[in-house]
């Protein structure tokens, strides 16, 4: 047997030693990349803020570009802007909804002894009408050591709720600090991680696969960017509509469903239905019948949206027509949910750009016509 041969074999059984240890060890494959994920959190979160928020810092560079020549200063405004930008944002929202919601607690608060009582009067009616119920609620009662033990167990259940929220509440305030810390850094040290990437690039793969995959990585990054601020711009057209309309009926709290509907809509199609179910449970506080004029209402606005305007608005930023764009969005939905849903159509952007040209590529070889 010849050395070629040989290493031909050894890479060949080494290949199928290692597929058979993944197959057999799955569960324990799957815990380890959980258990690294958590671990890399609040660097997966810094990546995605950093990434999000180059946008404005690239616009408000361009802008400085020929006032500030020193590029430190450049970018500590940028980022400082960005950032400003993105609290701005942020406060904006929580000041309109966090009113909404106080009052909707209030509310909600008043109607609760009126309920209490219509609940009470039922129970009270139905187990006059069926004794038997009565017997087997005391049953149970004396069974589990009566009401004293019942509400025991209830508060100690309520008492770790509450401290199981506190601690996660405070590990989520940590993680996002981290998260905020490592954005910011990834943002001044840009210029410097990109050409790391590409170094890496470079030392690992053959020179032939270099500026493709750079290339690439060029395409992905531009459709990602035009697809954030055309989802953006979506977002606020649809809570616009969603606000005009609900004041057009005289459905009551237009404000905080508006600017939810602005807020969950960044998730591509579906994420407004959130909004609508959240919508319907307050205005159902005031008026059930107004509730489900506000679905229909919002039913048709979501229709005009998700098949006219999102396509042309965020199927235009990634380049696919508005078939492809609801294609890729029920494909992405269904086999991963709504981060299916949210990176579906960047992805299928970048996809449809590469067949495009190894299809017009072919195409040219064959001495055909490229359409």
């Amino acid at each position: 047997m010849s050395k070629q041969e040989l290493k031909k074999y050894t890479i060949i059984t080494t290949l199928v030693a290692i597929a058979y240890l993944i197959v057999t060890h799955i569960p324990d494959i799957i815990n380890i990349f959980l258990t690294i994920i958590k671990v890399l959190t609040p660097f997966i979160i810094g990546g995605v803020l950093a990434y999000i928020l180059n946008i404005p810092m690239t616009k408000i560079e361009n802008i400085l570009d020929k006032k500030i020549k020193k590029k430190t200063l450049k970018r500590t405004i940028s980022i400082t802007l960005s950032l400003l930008i993105f609290i701005t944002i942020i406060s904006i929202v929580l000041l309109l909804l966090i009113p909404e919601l106080i009052q909707s607690i209030e509310s909600l608060l008043t109607s609760i002894p009126t309920l209490f009582n219509d609940t009470q009067n039922w129970i009270l009616d139905l187990l006059n009408k069926y004794p038997d119920i009565q017997k087997e609620i005391t049953k149970v009662f004396t069974e589990t050591g009566g009401l004293k033990e019942i509400f025991s167990t209830i508060l100690n259940y309520i008492i770790d709720g509450s401290i199981g929220f506190i601690s996660s509440f405070i590990s989520s305030l940590i993680t996002l600090f981290l998260a905020l810390v490592f954005a910011i850094y990834m943002l001044s040290q840009k210029e410097y991680l990109i050409r790391g990437t590409k170094k890496l690039i470079n030392a690992l793969l053959p020179k032939e696969y270099v500026n493709k995959i750079i290339d690439i990585l060029s395409l992905t990054n531009k459709t990602f960017t035009k697809f954030i601020s055309g989802q953006c711009l979506e977002a606020c057209i649809l809570g616009l509509l969603m606000f005009a309309a609900i004041a057009l009926c005289g459905f009551p709290y237009a404000l905080i469903i508006a600017v939810l509907t602005t807020v969950t809509a960044l998730i591509p199609v579906f994420g407004a239905i959130i909004a609508m179910v959240i919508g319907a449970i307050l205005i159902s506080m005031t008026s059930p019948i107004k509730a489900l004029f506000f679905i229909i209402v919002f039913q048709v606005i979501q229709q005009i949206e998700g098949n006219i305007i999102y396509p042309k608005v965020v199927g235009k930023s990634v380049g696919l027509s508005p078939l492809w764009t609801l294609l890729a969005i029920t494909v992405g939905g269904n086999l991963f949910g709504i981060v299916g849903i949210i990176v579906s159509l960047p992805i299928a952007s970048v996809t449809y750009a590469l067949l495009k040209e190894i299809i017009n590529e072919k195409l040219q070889n064959k001495k055909l016509e490229v359409v």
